[in-house]
């Protein structure tokens, strides 16, 4: 039974599109929805004080989970949290899922070419992999 959904969300139009399906298949299976966004602490800082990086980050993640809410408020659907953690973001989903006993992750494809995969890597692609759960990814 589906009862617990994860959505990765970094306020993408395709995070969006996966909240949205997320939201239209709970309403239907009565699961509560749990909006995960992930602060990436593991990234090049580009001269930045640590400490100004951090908090900008931070000022972002919160203003995604505020578009998310809209989103949910906007859909009336209310049976939802949201998280905001730090750290790399497919590890950080995927253990944040098998922990909360999730049944199913949403995540959007970011869309990128095949090049800059090789070189950027892919949240959607890496979640596939790691997770032992079912990921729908919302193109």
């Amino acid at each position: 039974m589906l009862n617990k959904f994860l959505v990765a969300y970094d306020d993408s139009e395709k995070s969006k599109k996966a909240l949205e399906l997320a939201i239209e298949i709970a309403k239907y299976t009565n699961a509560k929805i749990i909006i995960l966004t992930v602060a990436n602490t593991c990234i090049e800082t580009m001269g930045m004080p640590l400490n100004e990086y951090l908090d900008k980050i931070k000022k972002a993640c919160n203003e995604k989970i505020s578009n998310a809410i809209e989103i949910m408020k906007s859909k009336n659907f209310n049976n939802f949290e949201t998280v905001i953690l730090e750290g790399e973001p497919v590890t950080t989903i995927v253990e944040y899922a098998k922990k909360e006993n999730v049944d199913i992750i949403f995540v959007g494809s970011r869309g990128l070419s095949r090049l800059k995969k090789v070189f950027m890597g892919s949240v959607s692609q890496g979640i596939l992999e790691l997770a032992n759960i079912p990921v729908v990814v919302v193109k």
